[in-house]
């Protein structure tokens, strides 16, 4: 769910991207959500500008594995020495001392305390980590930065070898948003987003505790953990301004589906109410107040040492209720596996063991599909369309398999690298020459520039769909061709351009035959592209060539069964096909006909 990062400008390893959603650009917690599901190491730049906004000074946040771990933004409310007093782990008169030292000695007031002991290195660790959450929970607030974030994939040396001093990214959206959005903020942002049905993932039963949640927020979890609608979630004892509050952290955290993809969540069982229960945890009650907040983050030599802070998301484990619990009944029998079934499991095994040494001895793009150096564009192709199917992180808990996504991870990265090098003409020779002179050209040599593009056309994809949706053609066509240049072997992206491109222009018979041939090539290059096929037929239906619309329908049905709408359209042409209708019928199905480049509802899921 989340929106672009739109990139205003580049220059070296660094990337600007606007602040301002309104014209296309991404959110404060957006973007901190991003570093962290990409793990992100690296600098961020902003400007932060003074309350009356006429003043602006260039500030700098240093994340490392997603986490922010330093920032040198100015807050008068978060000076370190008056967060450790007002969390009682130093005096009024050792605060005065140690503030003569730094003054003094020109030395870190935390080195200060540590040199005094007042306090002890982990300590100062906490504090500082403290500190930088309020002061990056500032930056919530509208109006605070400049229009634009400097993010530069770098090394560095803050918080390298300290995991106390990152700031818990979930627990610091829940406090931002809380702090600082209302309602008209959040519904300018999800629009019609929040009209239809929603549902938490399974991921909020795993990750709920990391948010620190309160107990007034154990009603709204519980709603969204089933699934309702907005209205449905304003019952009696919630407060609509924090349940928005709650719906936008989730939705920013990619933890709500909302739509059609919630009622198909809903329909499969995949819900945190579903998670919850399989955990043996209950959403409301697991949460940790003190997550990510500011308040008592260092301790004295002899005052108690606070419970520490969670560094990272951690799947928290089952949660015993105070009450006593009930004989559970007898597990049923788990059938056993068939031979087909063992040889399967055995072969997905032994492949991603071979792709994981491949990857570790940094087998070249060549040598990790398994492909001679001669190979070409369709060896390739096919190559990637095998195992990218099979070994795509999403594809794991559908087939039993979610405790591999970690290894898999791995392995797709990996792949998605070399086959952006395979793909590109230039790239590809260069690597055989490189081979064929003797040298070695590794494939995991730039992957994380290529998976953070691909990630990147993955969110513009998504709001492009949006747009689709909506029938904004002209807007989802420039935001698919962003995508699309991002990452050019996406044939979702590719096939979603061509139809974006077609509805902006003449619509004619002549560029429908040209649109379809633009797909038809793209189905050659991607069989498995049921939005492709999907597409095809809605232009086919309209330009009355019904019977190869039946086929791509078909086509887009077989490939990807969840698609609801290319399911309904080869239904109508079905009924059209049995015998004479009444005019009434005839009249709907004109209706369609007139309307058949537009049905697009539900489509836009990857599959």
């Amino acid at each position: 769910m989340l929106t672009c990062l739109r990139m205003t400008g580049s220059s070296g390893g660094s990337r600007t991207y606007s602040l301002d959603p309104r014209a296309g650009g991404v959110s404060v917690p957006r973007l901190l959500f991003a570093f962290l599901r990409q793990r992100f190491t690296g600098t961020v730049a902003l400007e932060q500008r003074d309350p009356g906004g006429q003043q602006t000074s260039q500030r700098t946040i240093w994340v490392r594995g997603g986490m922010p771990v330093f920032c040198d933004w100015s807050s008068p409310d978060a000076r370190l020495g008056e967060l450790l007093l007002r969390a009682g782990a130093i005096d009024a008169g050792g605060l005065e001392r140690a503030l003569e030292v730094h003054a003094a000695g020109g030395a870190m007031l935390g080195e200060v305390l540590v040199e005094l002991e007042l306090i002890d290195a982990a300590a100062r660790t906490q504090a500082l980590r403290e500190q930088c959450a309020r002061k990056l929970s500032e930056l919530f607030a509208p109006g605070v930065t400049g229009g634009e974030a400097i993010v530069t994939a770098v090394e560095h040396g803050k918080g390298q070898d300290d995991e106390l001093a990152q700031v818990n990214v979930l627990a610091l959206l829940l406090t931002g948003i809380g702090a600082h959005y209302d309602d008209a903020r959040i519904k300018a942002e999800m629009g019609a987003s929040l009209g239809g049905d929603m549902v938490a993932t399974p991921a909020l039963a795993r990750y709920e505790r990391q948010f620190g949640f309160s107990t007034r927020d154990a009603k709204i979890l519980g709603a969204l953990a089933r699934g309702v609608t907005m209205g449905g979630l304003m019952q009696p004892g919630v407060e609509p301004g924090r349940a928005l509050q709650i719906v936008y952290t989730l939705w920013v955290s990619q933890m709500l589906r909302v739509g059609d993809d919630a009622l198909q969540s809903i329909a499969k069982g995949a819900t945190a109410a579903a998670a919850a229960q399989q955990l043996g945890v209950t959403l409301g009650q697991q949460s940790e107040a003190s997550a990510g907040r500011t308040g008592a983050g260092a301790r004295s030599k002899s005052g108690p040492k606070p419970a520490p802070k969670p560094a990272a998301p951690r799947p928290p484990p089952p949660r015993q209720t105070k009450s006593e619990p009930e004989p559970e009944p007898e597990p049923a029998p788990t059938p056993a596996p068939t031979p087909e079934a063992e040889a399967a499991e055995a072969e997905f095994e032994t492949v991603l063991a071979e792709l994981e040494a491949k990857v570790a001895n940094e087998a070249n793009a060549f040598a990790l599909f398994d492909l001679s150096i001669d190979a070409e564009r369709n060896d390739i192709r096919a190559a990637w369309a095998q195992l990218s199917k099979t070994y795509h992180p999403d594809a794991l808990e559908g087939s039993g398999r979610a405790a591999l996504r970690p290894r898999v991870e791995a392995v797709f990265a990996a792949m998605s690298e070399a086959y952006g090098i395979l793909s590109n003409k230039d790239q590809r020779e260069e690597l055989r020459e490189t081979l064929r002179m003797g040298g070695s050209l590794k494939a995991g040599e730039d992957t994380t520039s290529v998976v953070r593009n691909a990630f990147e056309a993955e969110m513009i994809a998504r709001d492009a769909d949006k747009l689709l949706r909506a029938r904004q053609w002209a807007r989802a066509a420039e935001m698919f061709e962003r995508a699309h240049e991002l990452s050019p072997q996406d044939s979702d992206i590719e096939a979603a351009l061509y139809y974006a491109q077609f509805r902006i222009g003449s619509q004619d018979r002549q560029q429908a035959l040209v649109t379809i041939t633009q797909l038809s090539k793209l189905v050659e290059d991607h069989s498995a592209c049921a939005r492709a096929h999907y597409f095809m037929g809605l232009i086919q239906l309209g330009i009355d060539e019904a019977h190869n619309a039946k086929q791509s329908f078909a086509s887009a049905v077989k490939l990807d069964p969840r698609n609801i709408d290319a399911e309904r359209q080869l239904r109508a042409l079905h009924l059209r096909e049995r015998g004479p209708s009444s005019s009434r019928a005839e009249a709907k199905d004109d209706a369609k006909k007139k309307s058949a480049f537009g049905g697009l509802r539900g489509l836009f899921k990857k599959s």
